[in-house]
């Protein structure tokens, strides 16, 4: 007995663990999932009669934009070289111009309180270039306005002999050999900082090498004198106290007969103190 027993005790010590391990099928019919059931719902979140609510949280206070000081309003040029305003004693300014029918340079030095003169070069884009001299004496010099008398003259290197020339630099321009401008020039403050201006002067031009256009005309004069008119009008707008960019439109009238009687001049340039 004790022999059938033993074998039979070992063989279901051996199969417990073998049952532990192997998975459990499912009930037929498992119990509904109630718990649910259990969830106190809205009434119970709600707050007591009487009770206050719960705090809101704090109200963001509107972002006050920043306040951007305005641009200061830009400064008067302390010079020029186009209007009447006199260079003072020791002040250098130079300026170009690029326009119709000449594209100019000029350099520009105070030497007295009410006087300031100059050197520059008048150039028909390499057909005419004209040194020149200048000085303006000032008459008025005022807060708002100022007037001065201007002259400016110089000798002329033209391209072409007069015999060869119909419609080149001498008929575009009225110059010769030997130019003289005399003439007045006013300016007065436009707007908070710019300066406009306007350039009267009269033109004597001396021919020294001229040329017989007619057969019988006999011979001509050693040097013969023309007169012209120009007049210039502009202004000038400053980027700083040092500089300031120049727009000018005028129109010369010409007195000789083989010049162009009327001719337009137009221009764009920049002045800067140095």
């Amino acid at each position: 007995m004790r022999a059938i027993l033993l074998p039979s005790l070992l063989v279901a010590g051996l199969a417990l663990p073998a049952l532990a391990q192997a998975p459990q099928e499912p009930a037929a019919n498992p119990p509904p999932d109630e718990s649910w059931l259990d969830y106190p719902g809205p009434e119970a979140e709600a707050p007591p009669p009487g009770a206050l609510p719960p705090p809101l949280p704090p109200a963001r206070s509107p972002r006050v934009p920043e306040l951007v000081a305005p641009a200061a309003p830009p400064k008067p040029a302390r010079v020029n070289l186009h209007g009447a305003m006199v260079l003072q004693p020791g002040e250098l300014a130079m300026g170009v111009m690029l326009g119709f029918p000449l594209a100019s340079a000029r350099l520009s030095v105070g030497v007295l309180p009410r006087l300031d003169v100059g050197v520059g070069v008048d150039s028909l884009y390499g057909i005419m270039n004209e040194l020149r001299g200048s000085a303006r004496f000032g008459l008025v010099q005022g807060e708002q306005g100022h007037l001065a008398l201007a002259v400016e003259g110089g000798y002329a290197l033209f391209l072409n002999a007069p015999s060869q020339e119909e419609t080149g630099a001498r008929y575009f321009t009225g110059r010769r050999n030997w130019n003289l401008m005399p003439g007045l020039v006013g300016s007065i403050h436009v707007g908070r900082a710019s300066r406009g201006f306007l350039d009267a002067r009269y033109h004597m031009a001396f021919d020294t090498q001229p040329f017989q256009r007619t057969p019988l005309g006999g011979a001509p004069r050693g040097v013969q004198v023309s007169s012209n008119f120009q007049f210039r009008a502009g202004v000038e707008v400053p980027f700083s106290e040092r500089t300031s960019y120049v727009i000018m439109a005028g129109a010369s009238v010409h007195g000789r007969p083989e010049d162009a009687s009327f001719m337009p001049m137009l221009g764009v340039g920049v002045v800067a103190a140095l």
